[in-house]
C-alpha cells in the first residue's frame, strides 16, 4: 500500500505544507541572536534540505515506464566501446556482449590507450579497431573521432566493461521512431555484489539505484532525462546537430543533455538493465568517479550551459537539471549536521532559541518524521535511509573538494579503476582522513559533555534537555561514520576476478578409474571451486568439464587447493590454464552476459518487478545468486 501513487502523492503534498511552515517557523522564531552565525548557519543546512525535497517530489511525481514501439528495422547501427587502460579480459567480455547482440550492428574498439594488443584483439574477435594520435577532450574526444570515421544512422555507446545483453538493440531502437528522439538511455546494473557501491558484499542493492529506478524514469516523465554516457544509443543525427558530444565538460554526457534539450531534442529513458558492467571496488576508485562527476556539475554550474540560464529549455528541465547539480552541496548539509552537536556539547553555544525542549520536539518530530515516511514511498523501495546516510557521509569531502571548482577550474579525466589490489587500503584510508578526525571530534565531544555534566566546571549549558539531544545527536552521527568506515576498511582485495556463485553440475574423467561427478559453487574468469563426493584423487587431473546453458565446456587447469569439509565431501580450487578461442568466448557469455540476467530474472536485485524474457537452460543454475536479504 505504501507504493501505491495517491498515498505517494497525498504524503507529498501534507509533507510540503507542513515543512513549509516548519521551515518558515524556524525562521522567525527560533534564531537565536547570541550565536547568530551558528543559528543561520544551521538553519540553511535545513532550507537545503527542503528545497531538496520539493526538488525529489518534482521529479518522481510519476515514474510510470514508457512503453516503447516495436523495434526498427533495416538501420545502420555502430557499437562504440572507448577505451583507455582497461585490462584486455575486460575488454575481451565487453565485445563477447557487443558481438552477441541480436539485429545487425557493427562493433568498433576506441583505442586511446594506443596499444597493439588492443588492435590484435580486436583483429581475433573480428570487430573494428578506431584509434587517434591525439587523446584531446579524452572520451568526448574519442567518441567525436569515431563518429567522424563511421557512418551508422544510430551508434550504441558502452563502456570498455559494460557488457550487453543480446536483446539490447530490439529493446530500445523502437524509441526511435519519435524523429526527435536523441538519445535512449538505460539504468546501470553491476554484476560485482561486493563493490564499493553495494549495502555490504552479497546485497544486490547498491547506491545509484534510487537515481536508476526512481529518479530517472521520473525524469523521463517530464522530458528531463539525461544521458549518462553507458550504456546508451544514440542519433548521429542529433548529436551531430549540437555539434558532437561536448568537450569543454569532464561530464560530457551530462552537458551534452542539457544542449540536446535546449535544441528541442528529446532523451528517453528504457527503465531495464540491457548491460552489466563493474562497480569500483575500493573507495579510491569510487571517490575518482564521484569526483569527476561532481567537477563537471560545477563547471557547468558556472557556465553559459547552467540550466537556470541557458535558453531554451522547458522550465521543468531547468530545474530537473539543476537538481542534479544541487545535490553535490548536499554535502555542506551533512558536515554541519555532523559538527552541530559537537560544537554544542564542547562549547555550550546553542543554536536555537526556543522556550523549552518540548516546543521544539512538537515542531521538529513531525517534520522529522513526515519527511523520512515520504522519502520512504517516493523511493518505491529504493530508498534506504540508513544506508543512504553512510554513503554520504563517505562522499561528502570529495564533493566539498568539487566544489572548489567553483572558484577555480582545473579538472582533469581520470579513468575509473575498474579493479583492485591490496596496495589500495593505503589509498582507502587517506581519503578518509576527514572522516576519522570527525569521528573522533564527536567521541570527544560527547566523553566531554558527559565529565561537564557531573562536575559542571568547564561548559555551562543552555539546557538539560538541549545536552541530552546533542548526545543522542552526536551517538547517531558516531553509529552512521563507524559502520561507513568500517565498512570500507573491511573490504580484502586478495582477488582480481569476481567470484560468481553458481550451482552447476559437471564431471571429471579418470580421477578414480572413471567419470566422476562435480558441483561448482563459484566460478571466474579463471577459475572455479569444485565439489566431490568421492575421496578422488584430482592431483593429476588436467580438465574438467562443466554444464553450462548453451552446454558442457572443456576447462584445462590444475587444481590448486584441496579441503575437506565437514560432511565429508571435498572442496577443490581449480585454477584454468589456456582456454580455446572458442572454450573462452562461451565462458565469457556465461559469466557477464547470461549470469548477470539470470540474477535478474530469479528477481533479487530490484523491489520493483522487472520484466525480461525467460531464459532456457538448467533450472536453478542460480538459485545461490539470487538469495538475498532484503534488497
Amino acid at each position: 500500500m505504501l507504493y501505491k501513487k495517491r498515498i505517494i502523492h497525498l504524503l507529498s503534498i501534507i509533507t510540503g505544507l507542513y515543512i513549509i511552515y516548519y521551515i518558515i517557523w524556524r525562521g522567525l522564531y527560533t534564531l537565536n541572536p547570541a550565536a547568530m552565525v551558528f543559528s543561520v548557519v544551521l538553519l540553511i543546512a535545513e532550507i537545503m534540505g527542503v528545497i531538496n525535497f520539493f526538488l525529489f517530489v518534482m521529479m518522481t511525481w510519476k515514474t510510470d515506464k514508457i512503453k516503447p514501439q516495436k523495434a526498427l528495422r533495416g538501420v545502420s547501427v555502430d557499437v562504440f566501446v572507448p577505451t583507455y587502460n582497461e585490462d584486455l579480459h575486460v575488454l575481451e567480455a565487453t565485445i563477447v556482449g557487443c558481438m552477441r547482440m541480436r539485429m545487425e550492428h557493427k562493433t568498433y574498439l576506441l583505442d586511446d590507450g594506443h596499444r597493439e594488443e588492443v588492435r590484435e584483439l580486436a583483429a581475433k574477435m573480428g570487430c573494428g579497431y578506431l584509434s587517434r594520435e591525439k587523446n584531446t577532450h579524452a572520451k568526448a574526444g574519442n567518441i567525436n573521432e569515431a563518429l567522424s570515421k563511421t557512418k551508422g544512422e544510430f551508434v550504441v555507446v558502452v563502456d570498455a566493461d559494460m557488457v550487453p545483453q543480446p536483446d539490447f538493440l530490439e529493446k530500445t531502437l523502437g524509441y526511435f521512431r519519435n524523429k526527435k528522439t536523441a538519445i535512449v538511455q538505460m539504468p546501470q546494473e553491476f554484476f560485482n555484489l561486493d563493490s564499493m557501491q553495494h549495502q555490504k558484499a552479497g546485497s544486490f542493492w547498491h547506491e545509484q539505484q534510487l537515481f536508476y529506478h526512481v529518479i530517472q524514469p521520473g525524469k523521463n516523465n517530464i522530458d528531463a532525462a539525461f544521458w549518462c554516457g553507458s550504456p546508451s544509443i544514440l542519433r548521429r543525427a542529433a548529436i551531430m546537430d549540437v555539434g558532437g558530444v561536448a568537450t569543454d565538460c569532464i561530464t560530457e554526457d551530462f552537458l551534452t543533455s542539457i544542449r540536446l534539450n535546449a535544441k528541442g531534442w528529446k532523451i528517453c529513458y528504457h527503465d531495464e538493465p540491457l548491460a552489466f558492467g563493474i562497480a569500483p571496488q575500493s573507495f579510491h576508485a569510487f571517490s575518482v568517479q564521484r569526483l569527476r562527476w561532481a567537477q563537471g556539475s560545477m563547471k557547468i554550474f558556472r557556465s553559459k550551459d547552467n540550466p537556470l540560464i541557458k535558453r531554451g529549455l522547458k522550465w521543468r528541465q531547468r530545474l530537473s537539471h539543476f537538481a542534479a547539480i544541487f545535490t553535490y552541496f548536499d554535502a555542506y548539509q551533512k558536515l554541519i549536521y555532523l559538527l552541530t552537536p559537537a560544537i554544542l556539547l564542547l562549547t555550550g553555544i546553542m543554536p536555537l532559541k526556543v522556550t523549552g525542549g518540548l516546543d521544539f520536539l512538537l515542531h521538529w518530530l513531525p517534520y522529522f518524521l513526515l519527511s523520512m515516511l515520504t522519502n520512504k514511498a517516493i523511493g518505491r523501495g529504493y530508498f534506504k535511509y540508513f544506508s543512504v546516510e553512510k554513503f554520504n557521509t563517505l562522499k561528502m569531502v570529495t564533493f566539498i573538494k568539487a566544489s572548489f571548482s567553483l572558484l577555480w577550474s582545473k579538472n582533469i579525466f581520470k579513468v575509473t579503476p575498474k579493479s583492485a589490489s591490496a596496495s589500495v587500503k593505503k589509498k582507502d584510508r587517506r581519503a578518509l582522513n576527514v572522516q576519522i578526525a570527525i569521528l573522533l571530534i564527536l567521541i570527544v565531544s560527547i566523553i566531554f559533555a558527559s565529565v561537564n555534566s557531573i562536575w559542571n566546571v568547564l561548559v555551562s549549558y543552555p539546557s538539560t534537555a538541549a545536552v541530552v539531544v546533542a548526545l543522542f545527536w552526536s551517538a547517531f552521527n558516531i553509529t552512521v561514520l563507524a559502520l561507513a568506515l568500517y565498512e570500507v576498511f573491511k573490504k580484502k582485495y586478495a582477488r582480481q576476478d569476481y567470484r560468481f556463485d553458481v550451482s552447476l553440475n559437471g564431471w571429471v574423467d579418470g580421477a578414480c578409474g572413471g567419470r566422476n561427478t562435480i558441483q561448482v559453487g563459484n566460478i571466474s574468469r579463471g577459475g572455479a571451486s569444485l565439489t566431490l563426493a568421492e575421496q578422488c584423487d584430482l592431483s593429476n587431473v588436467k580438465s574438467i568439464n562443466v554444464r553450462l546453458p548453451d552446454g558442457a565446456i572443456n576447462l584445462t587447469g590444475s587444481v590448486v587447493f584441496e579441503s575437506k569439509e565437514e560432511d565429508g565431501k571435498r572442496r577443490v580450487g581449480y585454477k584454468f590454464g589456456e582456454i580455446t578461442n572458442g572454450e573462452r568466448e562461451r565462458l565469457y557469455n556465461f559469466l557477464f552476459v547470461t549470469k548477470p540476467r539470470m540474477i535478474y530474472n530469479e528477481g533479487g536485485m530490484s523491489p520493483k518487478e522487472v520484466s525480461l524474457p525467460d531464459w532456457h537452460g538448467d533450472g536453478p543454475a542460480a538459485s545461490r545468486m539470487a538469495e538475498t536479504p532484503e534488497s
